[in-house]
């Protein structure tokens, strides 16, 4: 690594930890316009021309601020790495097949929400159409990122602990941020996938609160739809009033998959020597702990193990894909200027 930046010699140490091990080289660019999470483009997912990956981050982030998000990234950096020499480094990808499974899954479930709505608030059959894969796409971002970002903020807490209270300030703005999707849209949104969507977020955020530990990361704290149900008796709770809104079905599924999470993370020895065996075993729980989130949610034909090049591939096909799903649900039922956006 080369830079002028100032950093910290717990940054540097890990830097130089993930370049030794991975036999590689990481390269640190601010950005104004960058994600506030902060972006990691490395040779594991894209064609680099070099043997160099770039942590870019958001250009105003001094400090611990900028060392947290570093570290985050190698952090990601190393599980891909290890995946990437001691196996086969794999994500969670689609297919034209898969494609068409989860749309049409979705279009079903759509419409069991469309028949309980009045007329008048029925969904423009274009809208039906258009929100049909968004949906679907918006899902496997969601399936790509959150179980690693529970898996990599938990081994930052662990291995910084100078940077734990920079830590919780960013992952609490993130979870606000994640809980605040899709609340414009929820009554045109299918109640399930609003509901799996709320449930995910739940779910990382409470393992979450668990391992820093900080009750203020606890969605029933601090998401305003779900304080109502922090002081309730069980009794009440369970009540017709409570038990037909989506925050608290979001927090009933939630749950479950927080006892899924916890299966697969409570045993994690994240103070282990920071070996490649260590990091591959991460690695390997990420992905075993994806297969059981989507099989409870009944997504898992919705999307292949393949390698990052054909998740990109597929990502530049969607449009085709999209299309070829919506033939395959309606027919001829629509015209081609109503497939797709």
């Amino acid at each position: 690594m080369k830079t002028e930046m100032p950093l910290s010699k717990p940054i540097r140490r890990i830097i130089k930890q993930t370049e030794e091990m991975l036999d590689t080289e990481i390269s640190l660019l601010r950005q104004p316009e960058a994600d506030p999470g902060g972006t990691l483009v490395d040779i594991y997912t894209y064609e680099m021309e070099k043997n160099i990956n770039v942590i870019i981050f958001p250009a105003q982030y001094v400090g611990l601020l900028k060392d947290f998000i570093i570290a985050k990234h190698c952090t990601h950096l190393l599980i891909k790495g290890a995946a990437h020499k001691k196996g086969k480094y794999l994500v969670c990808s689609y297919d034209e097949d898969s494609v068409s499974r989860g749309m049409r899954q979705i279009y079903i479930d759509t419409l069991k929400d469309e028949a309980k709505k009045a007329e008048k608030d029925k969904l423009p059959v274009n809208k039906l159409i258009q929100m049909l894969f968004i949906l679907y796409n918006h899902f496997n971002e969601d399936i790509n990122e959150i179980p690693w970002n529970a898996i990599v903020n938990a081994s930052v807490y662990h291995r910084m602990s100078k940077i734990r209270k920079t830590q919780l300030y960013h992952i609490m703005k993130e979870s606000k941020n994640d809980m605040d999707e899709m609340v414009e849209q929820e009554k045109i949104i299918p109640r399930r996938y609003f509901v799996l969507n709320k449930a995910m977020f739940y779910a990382r955020d409470m393992f979450l609160a668990k391992t820093l530990p900080a009750d203020e990361l606890m969605p029933v704290l601090n998401i305003p739809q779900m304080k109502k149900f922090n002081h309730l008796e069980v009794k009440e709770m369970l009540t017709h009033r409570w038990t037909h809104t989506a925050w608290y079905q979001s927090k009933v599924f939630g749950d479950t998959m927080l006892e899924i999470v916890d299966k697969h993370l409570d045993k994690v020895e994240w103070n282990a020597p920071p070996t490649l065996d260590h990091y591959y075993e991460l690695y390997r729980l990420g992905v075993n702990l994806t297969n059981h989130l989507t099989s409870y949610m009944s997504m898992k034909d919705w999307f292949v193990w393949d390698t990052p090049k054909h998740l990109l591939q597929a990502h530049e096909m969607k449009g085709v894909y999209e299309k070829k799903a919506l033939k395959k649900i309606f027919g001829d039922l629509i015209s081609d200027s109503e497939e797709g956006t």
